[in-house]
């Protein structure tokens, strides 16, 4: 399991198909200011008409996953080693996740989606990370994953969404 982080503030996780647009620091305001503006875990910000999801709160290493057979972002909270928390991650099922905590929608025009640092400049981020996802509209929920005392995690679920 490859995690990432960003240099202290937010990760994003955009279309691959507007990465090179995005500015990171530079500009004013800068695409890094925006994404910084987001409050609590999850947040949506636009840039050039798409939908950009901000991990919010505090820059925590984190890594795609699955849940129910569908792609997920897992951000570590805390766990001892790795190794323990990417063992968890095999034990991880809805009826062991808290809340939601928030819960966010999200329009999806195009897949993949690259997750990075906010501040890097989408032309030569430091790591990314790609992460498929159809197309559509999503609900993000945001739950606690805390399979033993020393440790826990922060779960983005993507739930298809019909829109009425």
């Amino acid at each position: 399991m490859q995690w990432i982080s960003s240099a202290g503030g937010p990760l994003v996780l955009i279309p691959k198909s507007l990465q090179p647009r995005w500015q990171g620091t530079c500009g004013v305001p800068s695409d890094y200011e925006v994404a910084c503006g987001v409050e609590g875990y999850a947040g949506v910000i636009e840039k050039e008409g798409s939908h950009v999801l901000v991990l919010g709160d505090e820059p925590l290493q984190t890594a795609v996953s699955r849940l129910n057979g569908r792609p997920c972002l897992v951000r570590w909270v805390y766990a001892p080693s790795p190794g323990v928390a990417e063992s968890s991650m095999t034990a991880m099922a809805p009826l062991l996740l808290r809340g939601p905590m928030e819960s966010v929608a999200i329009r999806v025009g195009s897949s993949p989606l690259v997750l990075m640092d906010a501040g890097a400049h989408g032309e030569h981020p430091v790591d990314t990370l790609e992460m498929e996802l159809e197309p559509g509209s999503y609900v993000v929920h945001v739950y606690e994953f805390a399979p033993a005392r020393d440790m826990k995690f922060l779960v983005h679920a993507f739930e298809p969404h019909s829109e009425r």
